[in-house]
């Protein structure tokens, strides 16, 4: 019996199985029996490249220089290849198709393909397409392309030595077209090199984890699809074409659950951005349902690796971002993307890094300090932007280097888990540009987290271990007095509940207000009350208010103000100092609205 492969394949079928074998599942073989069926593969594999090689007019020059049609099969083995000048030097002018190809998924193949491998090593370029692999037997070649592949399994890429065009320019290019990647993919250095000299990924589907280590990119890691451009072309050419199917294919090419890149060197662009608002908007104007989830990349993991060039990670979801020990050389920029959880330790940015409208952080458990954006020993020698970001967990920039100041405009920042350095840092560099409200607003924010700070200080010093329980008491009692902290957590307190450092000029003003009032009547009562008493409550103590009526009296600044006050001088000189602060924290106030 004949395959019954629609694209009219004239080999006999397996066993008891309906297709060749080339063109059935390993699946559908038994264990027992799997070793015939690679043996059988590999034959009926040989005659097809055989027929292939043939079919593109390849003749053998005799001695007498006469044509003869072709070579033997026999004749395309690795021992007779090899020392067959000629023959390789024909080989390697051919460029052939392999296509619609199931190969097993058992590694023991490569044993049994031995002399197809061979040949296919020496020709010119090798296009698989359509084919599906189990294990990836051709890797590491210079010749090898992918065009509609799909890999089942985890597979290790490996660089092959450098490939040229006529004007020697290096291969331009895509090392796999339109792939799904089912399985985990390795990207390593080969024991030839580790450079990368052409592009590698066009519009591939990535089903699991990307680690790339120890690579030196010379071309594009990846390329992701213009999707309404890509249905428009494919439309133009296939009137049969189904859009929407074509659809539902390539918009999950954005998508990527990890990708670890570890030890590289990216001479090209890096650029791994999604898609905008705008254009999700323009897909569905079009008719197509699109949703966040295609952004979606659950890892990133960039460890001592450096970029020569740009990156852009631009309009994309993250769920983890770890950017450790890495350089930037060029522009750096995320806009809008979303980082669940971002940490950038001893990196360099040469040149521009931008973080403009990048959220960061979560909305729900907030509070939780694992979703706190942090840049640790982070260099920025060029001008950084975090214009209109929003740090919803907070923000530790404490620990930067700055050459130049940063732009924090419109950004949003959460107190929660968000340290005084932080503030402060983003408070000078709006004093810097003369931005004098904002700086305001980041010096209350700066003053709040003092204010926290010190309090938890506060409650830290007071613990302490005594034998004794009775002196335990009496000492907490005792520091609650003496103490610094006391009386800096005192000051700042009743800073920040008069008028909040200074943000608000409302609340002096009616402290001092109903101040005014309640000495007003403090005034009243002492009249009415010595109209029928000649003393204050007991004779005994009479002597103790003299003497405070007496001390205020000696306090020259208010001693004219205290003259017609006779009885009250003490209270009054209270109120008096009172006033006096509530008035310079409006004073303050309004300065802080205006100018600092």
């Amino acid at each position: 019996m004949v395959c019954e492969l629609s694209s009219g394949c004239k080999n006999d079928v397996y066993g008891k199985l309906k297709y060749c074998a080339l063109h059935c599942s390993d699946g559908e073989i038994e264990s027992k029996d799997m070793d015939d069926y690679l043996q059988e593969f590999s034959k009926v594999f040989m005659n097809y490249l055989y027929e292939n090689i043939l079919n593109n007019k390849f003749y053998k020059v005799g001695k007498n220089r006469e044509i003869t049609p072709d070579y033997e099969i026999n004749e395309f083995k690795y021992e007779n290849i090899i020392d067959n000048k000629l023959l390789t030097e024909k080989l390697s002018t051919m460029n052939i198709v392999i296509e619609n190809i199931l190969f097993p998924k058992s590694s023991n193949l490569d044993n049994f393909i031995l002399n197809a491998r061979t040949v296919i090593n020496y020709l010119g370029k090798v296009d698989f397409k359509n084919c599906r692999f189990g294990h990836l037997y051709f890797n590491g070649i210079k010749n090898y392309y992918h065009k509609y592949c799909t890999f089942s399994e985890g597979i290790e890429i490996h660089p092959s030595p450098q490939v040229r065009t006529k004007d020697n320019k290096g291969s331009i290019e895509y090392r796999y077209v339109d792939c799904i990647f089912e399985g985990n993919i390795a990207l390593t250095p080969s024991i030839f090199t580790d450079e990368i000299h052409c592009n590698m990924f066009y519009h591939c589907f990535f089903k699991s984890n990307i680690l790339i280590s120890n690579l030196k990119f010379k071309k594009t890691l990846f390329k992701f699809p213009d999707i309404l451009q890509v249905i428009k072309n494919k439309e133009a050419i296939d009137v049969n074409f189904s859009s929407k199917k074509e659809f539902d294919r390539i918009k999950y090419c954005y998508k990527i659950k990890k990708l670890s890149i570890i030890d590289c060197s990216f001479e090209s662009d890096f650029k791994l951005n999604g898609i905008s608002k705008e254009y999700c908007q323009r897909i569905e104007n079009a008719g197509y349902e699109i949703d966040n989830d295609i952004l979606h990349i659950s890892n990133l993991d960039t460890i001592d690796t450096k970029f020569k060039a740009k990156v852009e990670i631009k309009y994309r979801n993250i769920d983890n971002l770890k950017f450790t020990n890495s350089n930037v050389d060029k522009v750096f920029d995320t806009f809008q993307s979303k980082f669940v959880q971002a940490k950038f330790s001893k990196s360099i940015f040469n040149d521009f890094a931008g973080f403009e409208e990048v959220e960061f952080g979560v909305i729900d458990n907030k509070n939780d300090i694992q979703f706190l954006t942090v840049f640790e020993h982070v260099t920025f020698l060029d001008f950084s932007s975090f214009r209109g970001a929003n740090f919803r967990s907070g923000l530790d920039f404490s620990k930067t280097n700055l050459k130049d100041k940063p732009n924090f405009l419109n950004v949003e920042i959460s107190r929660v888990n968000t340290n005084r350095e932080t503030f402060r840092i983003i408070k000078n560099s709006f004093d810097d540009t003369g931005n004098n409200i904002e700086a305001n607003k980041f010096f209350i924010e700066e003053m709040k987290a003092y204010r926290e700070e010190v309090n938890k200080n506060s409650r830290n010093s007071n613990k302490y271990i005594f034998i004794d329980k009775v002196l335990i008491i009496l000492k907490k009692i005792f520091n609650k007095f003496t103490n610094e902290n006391f009386y800096r957590k005192f000051i700042i307190n009743a800073n920040y509940y008069i008028s909040g450092f200074g943000e608000s000029y409302i609340k002096p003003t009616f402290w001092l207000i109903f101040s005014l009032i309640i000495y007003t009547l403090v005034l009243y009562i002492h009249g009415l009350y010595f109209d029928y008493f000649d003393y204050f409550i007991w004779s005994g103590v009479e002597w103790f208010w003299i003497f405070l009526n007496n001390m205020a009296m000696n306090l020259l600044p208010f001693s004219k103000f205290l003259e017609k006050k006779s009885g009250i001088e003490f209270i009054s000189l209270l109120f008096y100092i009172w006033f006096g602060i509530l008035i310079w924290q409006v004073v303050v106030a309004v300065k802080r609205h205006t100018q600092r």
